[in-house]
């Protein structure tokens, strides 16, 4: 399979690239500047339909149109840019994605939406726990807003072209290897710090086996996955977590000791995801 990959010198944008070689898939890569990761790439802007549309189209140099997209493109959190600028990016961005597609006939695409369109921070609790795609969206975040509108986006494109396999993967906070052992001590003398997001995160290597896995299911139509890793990024009991930030959110099922409050079930269920990395492995 031939994957254009946006967003491609990002976190999860190296980790898919190298996920997707090692499957034996072939990528060219756009974003804004290389990776040093290297790779075949050429300059584009999301935001530019006309770029995008060009990309898609087929650069001479690295053979024709693709037959699947990586959509990762985007500011890839809140509070990076003025509220207006993340919104008009990262909806425009993703639209542009989803519409050239659509006139290209490429049938399949996965992209980056979020969990923060579940309510993150969290100023209500959740209405039980551990959340799974069936909670209510909650966009608290203009960031969060632009990732609820990809996704409905997602679903209409999806039912205006009924052969597009559309994926949205709910990518948990993302971490690299190398990040855990600056980010993950701290926080746990101060589980406050991470409440807003459950204390939940992802490797990057998984989000790249993730974004591997839903290229290659093909299924047509839409779905959204939650991505995050089994365990969450404390080293207390998930149970006494949620006792004292979310004492009145019921638990619905059996909760491991360490479990994450986020659920990759339906992931696990249709994709086949497993996620293998964690910050006790690189802190051991």
């Amino acid at each position: 399979m031939y994957v254009a990959v946006t967003g491609s010198s990002g976190k999860i944008g190296r980790a898919a690239i190298k996920a997707l070689a090692a499957a034996g898939h072939k990528t060219v890569n756009f974003d804004l500047k290389p990776s040093a990761d290297g790779g075949r790439f050429v300059p584009v802007q999301c935001a530019d339909f006309g770029e995008v549309l060009g990309a898609l189209s087929g650069i001479d140099t690295h053979g024709g149109a693709p037959d699947a997209v990586l959509h990762l493109a985007g500011i890839p959190a809140p509070g990076l840019a003025p509220d207006h600028v993340i919104f008009e990016n990262n909806t425009q961005s993703t639209y542009n994605v989803f519409s050239a597609c659509a006139r290209l006939g490429i049938k399949r695409i996965v992209w980056a939406s979020s969990e923060t369109i579940l309510g993150l921070p969290f100023a209500s609790p959740p209405d039980f726990a551990p959340l799974d795609e069936t909670h209510p969206d909650r966009p608290e975040w203009s960031y969060s807003l632009s990732k609820h509108l990809g996704e409905a986006m997602a679903i209409q494109f999806s039912r205006w072209k009924p052969e597009m396999a559309i994926s949205s993967l709910r990518f948990s906070n993302v971490y690299e290897p190398h990040d855990y052992a600056v980010i993950v001590p701290p926080l746990h003398k101060q589980p406050k710090l991470r409440r807003g997001n459950l204390w939940a995160y992802v490797d990057a290597r998984d989000c790249g086996e993730a974004c591997r896995l839903a290229l290659e299911n093909g299924k047509p139509g839409h779905e959204a996955y939650i991505i995050a890793a089994a365990d969450t990024i404390m080293d207390r009991p998930t149970r006494e977590l949620l006792a004292e930030f979310f004492p009145n959110t019921p638990i619905r099922g059996d909760l491991g000791e360490f479990q994450s409050l986020l659920s990759s079930q339906k992931a696990g269920g249709l994709l086949g995801y497993a996620p293998k990395h964690g910050w006790r492995e690189n802190l051991a």
